[in-house]
């Protein structure tokens, strides 16, 4: 894709195209795919070279593993650049969206325990005793067990 010129003052100034790879980044990638694929052979045959002897085995060895480390560097770099942050804090992280959502208690919640329904997922959860059809509030969330409590507008629990 082409740039396209910007609708400025003079007509100059290009913008270019956001979020498509530049050639630096192909660049990277075709190099760290290349790099094991030397340094490792070139790195084994300078141990082989300097177990027998050979006048440049040294080089080939520290040749080979300093391709090894380019490559993780590389790859470093490239995770670092790639890694942007999310616009959702939550994403990947299970319930953690689910927090200060209303609830409907699917299997009765009693002695703490019980199950609850979010959308279309049947979750574990813990809190005050309830009966199928309460609607309860997300508090919390640990590990896969959502934290309920009662709705806002409610001062507590019920209990059956």
């Amino acid at each position: 894709m082409a740039p396209e010129p910007s609708r400025g003052d003079s007509g100059a100034r290009l913008r270019l195209p956001a979020r498509e790879p530049s050639l630096l980044v192909w660049l990277l990638a075709g190099i760290s795919l290349v790099l094991p694929w030397i340094g490792l052979p070139m790195a084994l045959v300078g141990v082989l070279g300097v177990t027998h002897g050979w006048p440049h085995g040294w080089s080939l060895m520290i040749g080979g593993i300093s391709l090894v480390v380019l490559d993780v560097v590389i790859d470093f770099v490239w995770a670092g650049l790639n890694a942007g942050a999310s616009d959702d804090p939550t994403l990947n992280r299970g319930g953690s969206s689910l927090v200060g959502r209303s609830v409907v208690v699917d299997k009765a919640i009693a002695n703490g325990r019980g199950t609850v329904r979010a959308g279309d997922t049947v979750w574990m959860a813990q809190g005050c005793d309830a009966v199928p059809g309460d609607v309860l509030r997300v508090e919390a969330v640990e590990g896969t067990v959502l934290v309920v409590g009662p709705p806002r507008k409610t001062g507590g629990c019920a209990t059956p």
